[in-house]
């Protein structure tokens, strides 16, 4: 019996061994892989972070990240009534995503109609909450009756359908020629009313 139980013993002090041998193994293989991915990822990251930096770098200044081509918004106005606003380019604020830069924007009020008014601009900015667009550089607007309006700034009031023009203004039409220190334009382009030092010459028949 003491022979059978030394003999025992000695077996799962064996045993223990070899679990503690293959455990020491499998630890040799893995501490290296995990090591060896903790440095993939790390690497990973810097790169990540290189090419966001390298990014925000060659990334023109005041140029928002979030950049659309081709862009199209679409709404309705308090009347239910639809326009589209679209722009070779559109950028989003980082920090203010309601606020949209535009390049070479066009507004259409009342797409629904036979004949729309139209306005557009080298730059624009609409901000989606309110939903206001403030148009600058060679202004043209080209109303339903045909008649059409330059300035050099304006303000589009999408939901209400109208046009505030701060600035001179020269207009052209089937009835003759317009110029005005400034002029508002309302019900999506149906009246024009002009303001300060008005000059107008009459088509004759």
């Amino acid at each position: 019996m003491p022979v059978a139980g030394s003999a025992l013993r000695r077996e799962r002090g064996m045993a223990r061994w070899r679990a503690r041998s293959r455990l020491i193994r499998r630890l040799r293989l893995i501490l290296p892989a995990a090591m060896g991915a903790i440095l993939l990822a790390l690497a990973g990251w810097v790169a990540v972070g290189s090419i966001l930096s390298l990014v925000g770098e060659i990334r023109p200044e005041g140029q928002a990240l979030i950049h659309m081509t081709n862009a199209h918004f679409y709404g309705r106005d308090s009347d239910g009534r639809p326009y589209v606003l679209a722009a070779v380019e559109a950028y989003r604020d980082d920090n203010d995503l309601k606020l949209i830069t535009l390049k070479l924007p066009t507004l259409t009020l009342d797409t629904g109609a036979e004949r729309s008014t139209r306005v557009s601009a080298d730059h624009g900015v609409y901000r989606e909450d309110s939903r206001i667009e403030r148009l600058d550089g060679h202004v043209t607007m080209q109303t339903a009756a045909g008649d059409v309006f330059k300035t050099d700034t304006a303000v589009v009031d999408t939901v209400q359908g109208t046009v505030a023009g701060p600035a001179p203004v020269v207009g052209t039409g089937p009835t003759g020629e317009i110029s005005a220190e400034r002029f508002d334009v309302y019900d999506r382009g149906a009246r024009v009313v002009f303001r300060g030092e008005v000059h107008s010459r009459m088509k004759r028949d």
